[in-house]
Parts: C-alpha cells; sequence; structure tokens
C-alpha cells in the first residue's frame, strides 16, 4: 500500500479493523514515498515489483493501493491474482497535475503511460476505486469491464468522528489541508475576510505557513486520526474545503460523521460524498461568490445548520463506516483471488 497523503490514512484504517476480513489473513507491506529524480510512478512501481517478488509461494493472491506503483506491475500480476485499488485512475488526474506539482504530459508520455498502464490492467484480477468517477475512468480511459471494477470508498471510524452538542457562540468554520492552495484554503480565508469576519470564526488546520489574525485560528501538524485533530471537528459548526484538485476527501467524511454540514467543490470523486441541499452544498471551483453564498445559508440559519448536522451524521455512519467498507474491500478481494 502506497503511503503518500490521503492513502496513509486509508492504510491505517484498513489494518486497524483487519478483523473483517474474515475469509482471508492480511499481510501488509507499506511502500513508503522516497524522493528522488525518477517519477514516484517509476520509482514506486519499482518498490512495489521487489515487495511482490518477495511473497511467499502459499499466498492465495495481492492487494496493490494505488495503482501509480502498479506501473511497472505487468509481468508479476500473471504470478498471483492481484486486485489493484486506487482513488482515482491515472489518465482521470491528468488534468490535475500541475495542482499537485507535477510537470504537465504532452501526448506522446501520456499515451505510453496509457497503454503500459492498459497493458497492466489486463492482467489484473479487478478493481477497486473510491468513486463512480474513479470507475468510468477504469471503463472509458482504459477498457476496463465495468463488472470487474467495485466502488468501495475509504472507511472511517465513525464512533471516534461525533457531534458535540450545539454551543452559543459564533458559528465556528473548520479547513483541513496540508496543501493550503491547492485546497482553496487562500480563497476561503478571502471570502472569510470579506463577508464573516466578527460573524463566525474560521480554524485552519493546515501545514503550510498561515498566520493567525482576528478571528482566524490556524493549527500545524495535527496527525490524521489524532484527538486533537476530533476535537476541533467536535468544535466546529460546518466545514469547508474549496478544494481546486482532490480525488476524494477522507477529511469531508470525517466532518459529515462529526455532524458538520460540509461545502466544497465539483473536482474528481467528491460529488459521490456530499448529498447537495441536505448534507452541505457543492460549488464549482475558484467561484468565490458561490462559495459565500453556500456558506451564509449555514452560518445564518441554526435550523438549517442542525438539520444537515443529523443528516451528515447519518450519511457517513450509514455508507462510510470503516467496518462496512473494509468488510466489502475484503470479501472483494477474496472473491478475486
Amino acid at each position: 500500500m502506497e503511503q503518500t497523503l490521503g492513502n496513509v490514512s486509508h492504510y491505517l484504517n484498513l489494518r486497524a479493523h483487519e478483523a473483517q476480513a474474515r475469509s482471508i489473513a492480511p499481510e501488509w507491506i507499506p511502500i513508503d514515498f522516497r524522493p528522488g529524480t525518477l517519477p514516484w510512478a517509476l520509482r514506486g512501481s519499482l518498490l512495489a515489483r521487489r515487495a511482490l517478488a518477495s511473497v511467499p509461494a502459499d499466498v492465495a493472491g495481492c492487494f496493490v493501493h494505488t495503482t501509480t506503483i502498479a506501473l511497472l506491475l505487468s509481468g508479476r500480476l500473471g504470478k498471483k491474482p492481484t486486485v489493484l485499488s486506487t482513488d482515482g485512475p491515472p489518465m482521470a488526474k491528468r488534468d490535475m497535475r500541475p495542482l499537485y506539482g507535477l510537470d504537465s504530459e504532452n501526448n506522446a508520455a501520456r499515451n505510453l503511460k496509457r497503454a503500459i498502464y492498459r497493458r497492466t490492467f489486463r492482467r489484473a484480477a479487478g478493481f477497486v476505486t473510491w468513486s463512480n468517477w474513479g470507475k468510468a475512468s477504469f471503463v472509458n480511459d482504459y477498457g476496463c469491464r465495468d463488472e470487474d471494477v467495485a466502488v468501495i470508498p475509504p472507511g472511517i471510524d465513525t464512533s471516534a468522528f461525533v457531534p458535540a452538542a450545539p454551543a452559543k457562540r459564533m458559528p465556528r468554520i473548520l479547513f483541513v489541508g496540508g496543501d493550503f492552495v491547492r485546497k482553496g484554503g487562500e480563497l476561503l480565508l478571502d471570502v472569510f475576510r470579506k463577508r464573516f469576519r466578527g460573524r463566525a470564526q474560521l480554524v485552519l488546520v493546515t501545514g503550510s505557513p498561515v498566520p493567525e489574525e482576528a478571528d482566524v485560528e490556524v493549527h500545524r501538524n495535527l496527525a490524521a486520526n489524532s484527538p486533537q485533530l476530533r476535537a476541533l471537528y467536535a468544535g466546529c459548526d460546518l466545514f469547508a474545503l474549496p478544494t481546486r484538485a482532490d480525488c476524494y476527501s477522507i477529511v469531508a467524511i470525517e466532518a459529515l460523521a462529526s455532524g458538520l454540514p460540509v461545502v466544497t467543490t465539483r473536482v474528481g470523486g467528491i460529488p459521490d460524498i456530499v448529498v447537495e441541499g441536505k448534507t452541505g452544498h457543492l460549488i464549482d471551483v475558484d467561484d468565490a461568490a458561490a462559495l459565500g453564498d453556500a456558506l451564509e445559508s449555514i452560518v445564518s440559519d441554526p435550523r438549517e445548520r442542525a438539520a444537515m448536522s443529523a443528516a451528515g451524521r447519518k450519511d457517513a455512519v450509514a455508507r462510510y463506516d470503516i467496518r462496512d467498507t473494509a468488510r466489502r474491500l475484503f470479501e472483494f478481494v477474496a472473491g478475486r483471488c
């Protein structure tokens, strides 16, 4: 399992609930990110090849997350039934590359990479992806069969993220995003300054060097699933993530489970998470007016906030509890291997 960004949380959540793997006995091999001159897809794939070469003969099959580190695994997939997993296939993410600090690929490089992945995917026993957006890319960009692709979102421990009792104070807007610019943090901060200062508080959780100011509270270096982060979810009233590039958003799921209405953007597979008008609002990327209006409707209306809070919590428990999503994933892998 690749150890980058939200994939780390996915790995830790699955490991913590491997008891749901009733028909298999998992052995875990984390593939840690290592900086270098070669693209991570090449470096990660080489590390994954080395890891798979050491798999004992009596292992029934393999599960590889993500497809990024599966680029060069075509020769290995025929030796053991292997399920490939991803938040979004490479072709689906092609327009996001610059926002992740990656160079744009020319047509020749893109087509070559696509051909290599198609060859690898033809040898896979099945696929798991987090969203309908990801599944559409497997089918339309790579020619995978619809029935071979399972949509199983990353789960969270919904018992650890719980709503707090409403408090009589200014509404608190929570943002969680390590990459402040890519996640739209500066847009949110600008909208807050113009429309909500003095009427609400903004709580920023980020690794970027953002200074505190009036009604703006900044928290840095909080670990995923940490008690400190869960306390911030419980101590806020709504969640805003106007992200410019994301395949999915585990933090948005954590917010729903914490009873926070979610305002976020229509990018990647995120539209699967929010039920428009019921558990939050979806807006277009970089639409400051829409962001302000969506936040306004929740900040200024305690009854709407309470209704969305209850609906979001109920939806998160029904769709994203790790005990259910882990069981579904392990059963799919067992059935294919």
